[in-house]
């Protein structure tokens, strides 16, 4: 048997809202205790274990990022290595890809590409209408047998009234959300039949009036919200809604729910952190889609995540390569990167005190297990080792070099907050060097594995630390070790 220990660490645990320090044991990838009091003597007389301090960590279930664009699908293998270094067990990839995910064969061919690796896994939101033209429905049904957990037109909207009455009846039938990118395409410069359109590019307003940008008006989000919502009431669906980000789009989603319909909706960083006024400079990493918005709906994001209109925050992650952002601000790309830093962003709510702990891991775990009906990150009694551990309290800042993938809007951003390692069922992440471990008053573990005893080459260090020994005896302890070797070896010696 081969057992992992992880003594005196955070348990948290947002299915049950369990948040005490426990002991977890872990065995052969299955986790068979969770409990405040633990004898090491009962597993230490294994050959086979491995006892690490957990005092100052936390673990919890594995992160779901439920919005990831890889732009072409040659990326997914480098983002699901990030993805797992990161704490990610599981990402749901967007269809406007290269090639796009608007076929069976491409969804499963996606599917079977992911499962020849112990990276994270793979979902796939399926193509909602043919080519993301918005005029013709996808293949709903062949999709969902594929694997599909939702469908959607990515980065686009469903324009069209009836198409999207059509999707939703289908979605309905097949227990299939509709994801919608909630932009009124003509209000906010975009129109799918033409290539001429002049595109928005940031929140209509005094800012946009003043850098002489072409402004997006945040009536574009909800307009397009409410005829959905009234659409979702017609045909029953569950009706998400992506990246959220005004004020008037989280007070109609707030209605809808009173009302008892079938409406989810998520949110990602850059709206519940920054508003329209980092655009001052000009800055292209911050030019995304939907818009970087008001104060006043910065703050309306915030009390949507609190009081749970905001069900969940998805990183909403679209790397660019320098050559598209270096450009005037007109002519860049749209986009940035978020899979590397949805964590500790998303523990800034944490850490000024505007939800806690459990709520925040919920909202980037569980609840978008639940959203799209796929295996939930669990932290239970015999269930598969699906989990992270991380210190919330870890600074540090973000730095661009430091990162796979460009551009970060948050850079020079100090943060708090720090994965040390990921596990999945037959694979963990945990590397000795990098776990941080805090010295309790005893070098615990059976000899054969513990680590003093692995970096001293033998176990006299460990026994007399635990005997309470200080420097000046433990060194006159190894100077009599040494005399003593020397004396041996003379018996030894040839020469």
């Amino acid at each position: 048997m081969a057992y992992t220990i992880f003594k005196s660490i955070n348990v948290l645990n947002p299915r049950t809202n369990f948040d005490e320090k426990s002991n977890v044991v872990i065995e052969n990838n299955k986790i068979i205790s969770i409990s405040k009091k633990i004898n090491l003597e009962t597993f230490t007389n294994h050959k086979s274990v491995t006892i690490y301090d957990g005092n100052g960590l936390t673990i919890s279930p594995g992160l779901i990022d439920m919005r990831v664009n890889l732009g072409n699908t040659e990326n997914l293998k480098l983002t699901q290595k990030v993805a797992l270094e990161n704490g990610i067990t599981s990402i749901v990839i967007l269809p406007n890809q290269t090639p796009k995910l608007n076929n069976p064969s491409i969804i499963d061919h996606i599917h079977k590409q992911s499962e020849n690796t112990i990276l994270p896994k793979v979902n796939v939101y399926g193509a909602a209408t043919k080519d993301d033209a918005g005029l013709e429905m996808s293949e709903l049904g062949l999709m969902s047998e594929m694997g599909a957990v939702g469908f959607t037109n990515g980065n686009k909207s469903i324009k069209n009234s009836l198409v999207m009455r059509r999707l939703m009846s289908y979605a309905e039938m097949i227990n299939r959300p509709i994801i919608q990118h909630a932009e009124d395409q003509d209000l906010s410069g975009i129109n799918q039949a033409s290539t001429t359109s002049i595109r928005g590019e940031m929140n209509e307003g005094e800012i946009s009036t003043r850098l002489g940008l072409i402004g997006i008006p945040s009536c574009a989000e909800v307009i397009m919200i409410e005829r959905d919502i009234r659409l979702a009431e017609l045909t029953g669906v569950h009706y998400h809604v992506a990246h959220v980000s005004t004020r008037e789009a989280i007070d109609v989603i707030r209605q809808a729910k009173k009302k008892g319909l079938n409406i989810t909706c998520d949110t990602a960083p850059p709206y519940f952190l920054l508003n329209e006024n980092v655009l001052l400079n000009y800055d292209t990493s911050f030019k995304i889609s939907p818009p970087l918005r008001t104060e006043d709906d910065r703050m309306a994001v915030i009390e949507g995540i609190q009081d749970g209109t905001i069900d969940a925050i998805a990183s909403d992650h679209r790397a660019r390569s320098k050559d598209t952002k270096v450009q005037p601000f007109s002519a860049a790309s749209i986009g940035a990167a978020g899979i590397e830093t949805l964590f500790s962003l998303t523990l800034e709510l944490v850490h000024k005190k505007l939800i806690n702990l459990n709520k925040a891991i919920s909202l980037i775990s569980l609840n978008p297990s639940k959203i799209l009906k796929i295996k939930e990150p669990t932290l239970e009694l015999h269930e598969d080792a699906t989990f992270i551990i991380f210190d919330d309290s870890f600074k540090s800042t973000i730095n661009q070099k430091d990162l796979n993938f460009s551009p970060t809007p948050f850079e020079g951003r100090n943060i708090k907050g720090q994965i040390l390692a990921t596990f999945i069922a037959n694979y963990s992440s945990l590397d000795d060097s990098r776990f941080v471990f805090e010295w309790d008053g005893s070098w615990f573990g059976h000899p054969s594995t513990s680590l003093i005893d692995m970096y001293a080459g033998t176990p006299s260090l460990r026994l007399l630390l635990n005997a309470g020994a200080n420097a000046t005896e433990i060194v006159k302890y190894y100077e009599k070790e040494v005399e003593s070797f020397l004396q041996d070896r003379q018996q030894y010696l040839l020469y």
